[in-house]
């Protein structure tokens, strides 16, 4: 199986100008080696663990985990970060098998037919040139209204999709990617910076297929490192599919200035 992890901020297209060049270059070089990794293995349907923001979970409703289930999901327009409304086809077999696999793992995602997409997904799949005719199957992780899924429950998961993958018969070429975090801060002070100490000892844990490490820090920790952090469930579910495969690592900028934030990206190849 093959998958890949990748910060999804919409500074990168909204406002590229602010990165230097050096930066800018190693993200779009980041990208395309994540897309050609996914055109070389002739990838037919993305799993994406990915986050969004009050799209389509809202306060009166947040489940854990949501999965889009229909024929099509339809972009959230944000022409602000100058990103084509692309709607992604679907691939609702898959989804309605996983939704149902997962019911009998003791796993309980809620799904939806009208699911929509905003820069979280949008943004990495136009990133890395995914074709409109590769399908998407999104599992949105609840991170912003609280309680939120642990991180153990999110790397539980991720095992769970892989071992239903894995006994599909489908026939899918199947990835898994994963979008978010890492450190940043949303619509709060603090948005300037990230907290590069905890993006190296998470990216370390996960390059040591150290699950229980990277599963080991509260809320309240990812609070101090940011209000976005929570995003690495994502990361976290993925590294819980392809353990106990290390990933490799793809790109690895700390801290970008005007971007405000780092730059990490990781790709999983597991035979």
């Amino acid at each position: 199986m093959l998958a890949a992890a990748t910060v999804h901020f919409p500074y990168m297209t909204g406002w590229p100008e602010r990165a230097t060049a050096e930066h800018r270059a190693a993200t779009t070089t980041g990208f395309a080696a994540l897309g050609q990794a996914f055109a070389d293995a002739g990838i037919e349907t993305i799993v994406a663990f990915t986050s969004e923001h009050i799209v389509n979970l809202q306060p009166r409703l947040a489940p854990a985990f949501l999965i889009g289930v229909g024929e099509s999901h339809a972009a959230f327009p944000e022409p602000q970060f100058k990103l084509a409304p692309i709607t992604r086809r679907g691939d609702p077999e898959l989804a309605d098998a996983l939704v149902r696999a997962l019911y009998a793992r003791g796993f309980d995602p809620a799904h939806s037919s009208e699911l929509r997409l905003d820069h979280g997904t949008t943004l990495p799949l136009a990133q890395m040139g995914i074709g409109e005719h590769v399908r998407v199957v999104p599992i949105i992780v609840n991170s912003v209204f609280p309680p939120l899924p642990t991180l153990t429950r999110c790397r539980d998961l991720g095992a769970a999709v892989a071992a239903v993958l894995a006994g599909s018969t489908l026939g899918r070429r199947v990835a898994l990617l994963a979008t978010g975090g890492i450190s940043h801060t949303v619509g709060a002070p603090g948005m300037e910076r990230n907290d590069p100490a905890f993006d190296a000892a998470f990216l370390g844990a996960l390059a040591e297929a150290d699950l229980d490490r990277a599963c080991s820090h509260s809320d309240a920790r990812l609070d101090a490192a940011g209000n976005g952090t929570h995003e690495i469930r994502n990361w976290v579910a993925v590294a819980g599919a392809m353990h106990p495969v290390r990933p490799r690592v793809v790109t690895d900028v700390a801290y970008a200035p005007g971007w405000d934030s780092g730059v990490h990206q990781l790709l999983w190849s597991a035979p």
